[in-house]
């Protein structure tokens, strides 16, 4: 007796080769660790996730021509964007008056050490309250406005995170 299955696979074939193939991709994913398919979700580095989480609002008086700037304050920075508040943190404080002259050109970020960085003096009550820059007496927790509070925060996720990025060595 011949058969011609014309292109067709018995059924009873047919349920033997679904079967088998269907435990070679088991096999093969079970191989495979779950992790490796799961795409990355933290949102780029601490830096850019403290920006987008809070530090944006730093905008409102640190940009070109912000309408809420005020005379006397700090002139240098730009938190514009994440990019280019990354970049004027890698300065000195500049056009600083009046209490807070004695800060200018002290280092907003100093990489590896935050605790002697003037953006965790700014934005988080503990760094302020021992914050002390060496030559620079009129830079004490007296001269530094608590900035977090101008802006609505202090977001303590936030803080954390630019702490973690100066510890890291602010890249």
């Amino acid at each position: 007796m011949t058969h011609s299955f014309h292109g067709r696979i018995p059924s009873r074939a047919a349920s033997i080769f679904r079967a088998s193939a269907g435990l070679a991709l088991l096999a093969a994913l079970s191989a495979t660790p779950l992790v490796a398919c799961v795409p990355e979700l933290d949102g780029g580095d601490d830096f850019t996730q403290a920006y987008d989480s809070w530090l944006h609002k730093c905008s409102a008086c640190h940009t070109p021509a912000a309408s809420s700037a005020v005379p006397g304050t700090e002139s240098s920075l730009d938190f514009s964007s994440a990019d280019k508040a990354r970049a004027s943190l890698r300065g000195g404080a500049k056009g600083l008056t009046g209490n807070f002259a004695g800060c200018n050109d002290v280092a907003f970020v100093v990489p590896g050490k935050p605790e002697q960085s003037l953006l965790m003096a700014a934005i988080d009550s503990d760094a302020r309250a021992t914050f002390d820059v060496a030559g620079k007496p009129g830079c004490s927790s007296d001269a530094i406005s608590d900035m977090a509070i101008k802006v609505g925060g202090p977001d303590t996720v936030a803080i954390a995170k630019v702490r973690a990025w100066i510890a890291a060595g602010a890249l």
